[in-house]
């Protein structure tokens, strides 16, 4: 398959490599610097099959959008959307994939077997990492533009919590700044007491799901792309599969509900 990639910021390399693992071609390369000529005439040019987008979160959806109305397949960043009705929206077109890429950790495998209707789960859930002043001077920092932390950082693990448990009924923010939010997620038979943090020391960093009592880490390392986790979305993408819009939208109506509900 021959791809063409939008956007070359920190994750770009772990998608070079990726796309080499599997075999693919790169057509194009394009960033947002030139302006989004550059990007549309990109996408309406090129030849490659597939439209790869690491941009900025606000620009997911504009772009996602011009590569299915070309008939392009597209695979997107996390998050797809920052609004779950231009997810909605994205969900009526084909060929659409997200990377939420912990799908594929050998400990999100164990729990999907391990965890049954019939059961009752506490779980606290704790992913706490570092980053630099770089972060909050980019637009990670800029809440407009990113969505927050909760987007930023919180989206791969509130779907986590959905994809193993179910969808939740009940949901309250408890504290919610720049680097933090904390609060509660209730479903029908969990309980999910988290936090989600970039304000974190390095050499303390974690990714912890404890469910009643065993701590499951996924990652103590800055970032998950040292996990190679990139190579199995791009396996299922050659396959025709993956997370599609309206797999992604419940992710994202979770974190909308959080913010709704945090008391004023």
């Amino acid at each position: 398959m021959k791809f063409s990639i939008i956007g070359t910021g920190f994750i770009f390399p772990s998608h070079v490599e990726a796309i080499r693992y599997v075999g693919g071609k790169i057509r194009d390369v394009v960033n947002t610097a030139r302006g989004e000529d550059k990007w549309r005439e990109m996408i309406k040019n090129t030849d490659a099959e597939c439209i790869v987008i690491l941009t900025p979160n606000d620009l997911h959806f504009p772009m996602v959008m011009a590569a299915a109305e070309a008939k392009k397949i597209v695979l997107c960043e996390k998050p797809l959307t920052i609004k779950s009705k231009d997810a909605e929206t994205l969900a009526t077109k084909p060929n659409i994939f997200t990377i939420l890429q912990l799908h594929h950790h050998p400990l999100v495998k164990e729990l999907k077997e391990k965890i049954t209707t019939n059961h009752n789960y506490e779980i606290k859930m704790d992913i706490s990492v570092y980053r630099d002043e770089n972060y909050f001077k980019s637009w990670k920092g800029m809440k407009e533009r990113s969505g927050g932390v909760l987007f930023n950082l919180g989206i791969h693990y509130f779907e986590l919590l959905s994809f193993l448990f179910g969808k939740p009924k009940e949901l309250s923010l408890s504290t919610l700044d720049e680097k933090t939010g904390t609060g509660i997620i209730k479903g029908e038979n969990y309980r999910c007491d988290f936090r989600i943090s970039v304000g974190e020391k390095r050499e303390n960093q974690r990714r912890v799901f404890k469910i009643n009592g065993i701590d499951y880490n996924l990652s103590s390392k800055d970032n998950l792309s040292y996990e190679n986790l990139h190579h199995y979305v791009y396996e299922d993408l050659l396959k025709g599969i993956g997370i599609t819009p309206g797999e992604a939208v419940e992710s994202i109506k979770i974190i909308e509900r959080l913010i709704d509900s945090k008391p004023i």
